[in-house]
């Protein structure tokens, strides 16, 4: 038999003219660009916009009695924003990108991202690596523009072998439920075909330069992975979509996300990934956070909240 395994579809990440006015009410803050120092390395957030999500996404059978706590995780109503933020390391040789954004071919709210880096006067091809954390359409798409040109055209891309493995599968789109979710893996197999000269793939444990490394975080994706960085004696992880939503992924780690394809190992994943964060004290990058997205783990009664840096 073979495995199945669920993913939102573009039409709903596209929200109506009724569900955009109803947002207005939780607006995101307006950044270009947060920066904090781990030792001598310089960590910068860019936004690439946000996805429109139904609720229903998330959270498929609502309980009444967690209103309270939906309505603090921005997801009280029918959609919600997700912000996108992305991450560029600055070392002093080299500038890494982890993850390429959602390009222009996603959703209207989505592929600010170049625009974002030449605001901040970021040459293209002086990225000279992109680190990806999992083949979604909001992580990869940027990888080619407008032009189906390789955005970042002198990056080598390191990509874990498990993940692009499950997108280059001839079964993948078969195992997108329902089936209009099938365009996720041929948009990724056509990126891939784009970008796939210039891959070196890596695992859990690589380093891609001194003091920057790779954590396997599967669940979310069969080959998720987190970025891992240290420079002295301080640690900081760019967490891809091992956590996404600053109330819920923090303090109710064993919820279900319909964003994941396999639940379960999310739930793990994200059980002992909150106590590495904690126990190490490390700052955090989410994808998907509030901005600034730059934050901690801390403990909360007896299990953990997410602390946003100040």
């Amino acid at each position: 038999m073979t495995e199945k395994f669920w993913s939102p579809n573009r039409r709903e990440f596209i929200a109506g003219a009724a569900a955009t006015a109803a947002l207005s009410a939780m607006p995101l803050p307006a950044f270009a660009s947060n920066t904090v120092k781990v030792g001598d390395l310089e960590i910068t957030t860019f936004s690439d916009g946000h996805i429109n999500l139904p609720t229903s996404i998330r959270i498929a059978k609502p309980d009444p009695s967690k209103k309270e706590i939906y309505e603090r995780a921005g997801q009280g109503g029918e959609v919600f924003k997700s912000p996108i933020n992305v991450t560029l390391i600055r070392t002093p040789d080299e500038l890494i990108l982890v993850d390429f954004g959602s390009g222009p071919r996603f959703t209207p709210t989505t592929g600010k991202l170049e625009q974002a880096l030449s605001d901040a006067g970021i040459d293209f091809s002086a990225i000279s690596k992109v680190i990806l954390t999992h083949g979604h359409p909001d992580h990869l798409w940027g990888s080619v523009n407008d032009f189906d040109e390789l955005t970042f055209p002198e990056a080598t891309y390191y990509i874990a072998e498990k993940e692009f493995a499950f997108w280059r599968d001839p079964e993948a789109a078969a195992k997108m439920l329902p089936e209009d979710r099938q365009a996720f893996a041929i948009g990724a197999k056509a990126r891939f075909d784009a970008i796939e000269e210039r891959i070196k793939f890596v695992k859990e444990g690589d380093e891609i330069v001194s003091g920057i490394g790779l954590i396997e975080t599967n669940g979310h994706t069969q080959g998720h992975v987190s970025v891992e960085v240290n420079s002295g004696s301080d640690k900081l992880v760019v967490l891809g979509d091992a956590l996404t939503n600053h109330v819920i992924s923090f303090e109710y780690p064993e919820w279900h996300s319909g964003t994941d394809h396999l639940p379960d190992v999310a739930a793990a994943t994200r059980k002992r990934l909150l106590d590495r964060l904690h126990n190490e004290k490390a700052m955090l990058i989410g994808y998907h956070l509030p901005p600034p997205a730059i934050g901690r783990v801390v403990k909360s009664g007896s299990g953990y909240a997410y602390e946003a840096l100040t």
